[in-house]
């Protein structure tokens, strides 16, 4: 269950919540999600990672349980896409993870070729400036698995709030990145 965090109380009951995290990947095994017409003319399906926000965010994380959690979305999605039906090949099976709000990483399905390309290329468009993270590599850094067929993409987007300040954040799409 996703949880924000409204006091600085110590995180209780981390490994309890990395199984519940495990058991969540794991029920992709096998499974494609249904996907809903509305969710096609959005251009993706998302399900955001299941974790309380002080698990992945904050000063109470760390980079194992971080990379644990990157893990088990690495490995959700690569479930996913071994389950993929036929007649769903033109959909991209990606996971998303986003530093350093890592709280807003997500499995992504993109159903929409030109809305993955709006995330990916780089240029302005309503997501901000995208520029891509050239000599870097999160699943080295982070000692990650790649699954076979998948690939790593990482994107740097550099947006303006409403009042004007300037956000960073990088996003790093794991799955079916690579050109088709």
């Amino acid at each position: 269950m996703r949880q924000l965090a409204i006091s600085n109380k110590k995180l209780r009951g981390i490994p309890r919540r990395l199984r519940a995290l495990k058991k969540w990947a794991e029920t992709y095994d096998s499974r494609f999600p249904v996907i809903a017409d509305e969710d096609y003319s959005y251009g993706y399906w998302n399900d955001k990672i299941p974790v309380h926000f002080s698990l992945v965010q904050g000063k109470q994380t760390n980079r194992n349980i971080q990379s644990y959690c990157a893990q088990m979305l690495i490995d959700a999605a690569y479930d996913i896409y071994q389950s993929k039906p036929a007649d769903k090949k033109n959909i991209r099976v990606t996971c998303s993870i986003v530093l350093p709000d890592m709280f807003s990483s997500e499995l992504c399905l993109f159903t929409s070729e030109d809305y993955f390309n709006m995330h990916t290329q780089p240029g302005n468009n309503i997501f901000g400036q995208l520029s891509l993270l050239h000599g870097r590599s999160l699943v080295k850094e982070w000692d990650l698995v790649l699954p076979n067929d998948f690939s790593e993409l990482g994107i740097l987007r550099v947006c303006e709030n409403d009042e004007g300040e300037i956000y960073y954040s990088e996003h790093w799409y794991i799955g079916e990145v690579s050109k088709k």
